[in-house]
């Protein structure tokens, strides 16, 4: 199986389903992965597979027409169909009893529902396969896989995801977009643990963060008056702005009084 199937084939398992791989038509085509629960053998899911890191769905100007063709030959099609009833024969379950899963990979946002509900229209849920394997990195442990894929996912979790610097590295390379850091920096402040952690942060670094969010004056003045100061240290921060202020006309006027004392010499 491929990767990404080895990884869909897990993630069912894992779920409490057995499944069946690597069913044949009779001219030799492959119908995808045939999930079920033993407890609940009146149900079975038939799962197809189309994962592209550069989805093309999307990129058609007949969006129907393409859904109704990948539908027709993975769902629809003969043989298919054909083949995926004389499996379930052995369990008893009745054709109109099978599930339609679509696993898909690099969904586009801007068509995402779009997609999704084309294929609903036609029968066929939609699985996003970003889900699938966040959802297998989430829970694997640190037991030894013997597949190779899984093996594979639970050493990037363990050995390279568990570094931060490295971690940012790869969030900082052209596989990701001005947009994807911005969204992924928005999900990371929403987490409280990770805020709490810029109490170790140096001045310096977030002087840098504030410099680099675009935010006005008056918008900053607002944020520091009811988000960060409170009656104590209200106080404490006019003052130490009083004093920042007081010492920087200090030095303005130190500097001019040695312009106006220098020496007739230089300006000659």
């Amino acid at each position: 199986m491929s990767a990404e199937k080895e990884i869909v084939n897990f993630w069912y398992n894992k779920k409490g389903l057995f499944t069946l791989n690597n069913i044949k038509t009779s001219s030799n085509r492959d119908c995808g992965i045939l999930a079920l629960k033993f407890d609940k053998v009146n149900e079975v899911f038939h799962v197809e597979v189309s994962c592209s890191i550069t989805n093309n769905i999307s990129e058609t100007t007949n969006l129907d027409r393409s859904i109704s063709k990948i539908v027709d030959e993975k769902f629809e099609n003969k043989s298919v169909a054909q083949a995926v009833s004389e499996y379930i024969k052995q369990f008893s379950i009745p054709p109109q009893n099978v599930k339609r899963i679509m696993i898909l990979g690099a969904v586009p946002k801007s068509r995402k529902n779009e997609i999704i509900g084309k294929f609903s229209e036609k029968g066929v849920e939609v699985i996003e396969f970003e889900d699938i394997i966040y959802d297998v990195l989430e829970k694997l442990d640190t037991q030894y896989y013997k597949n190779d894929i899984i093996r594979t996912l639970q050493l990037t979790k363990f050995l390279l995801l568990s570094e931060p610097n490295k971690l940012a590295k790869l969030l900082v390379n052209d596989a990701f977009t001005s947009n994807s850091r911005k969204e992924f920096l928005s999900s990371i402040l929403d987490n409280d643990d990770i805020v709490k952690e810029f109490r170790k942060t140096s001045t310096q670094r977030l002087g840098m963060v504030l410099k680099n969010s675009n935010l006005k004056p008056n918008e900053l003045a607002e944020m520091m008056e009811h988000n960060i100061l409170n009656k104590r240290t209200r106080k404490m921060f006019m003052d130490s702005m009083a004093e920042q202020e007081k010492t920087r006309k200090i030095g303005d006027k130190t500097k001019k009084v040695r312009k106006l004392n220098v020496q007739l010499g230089k300006f000659l």
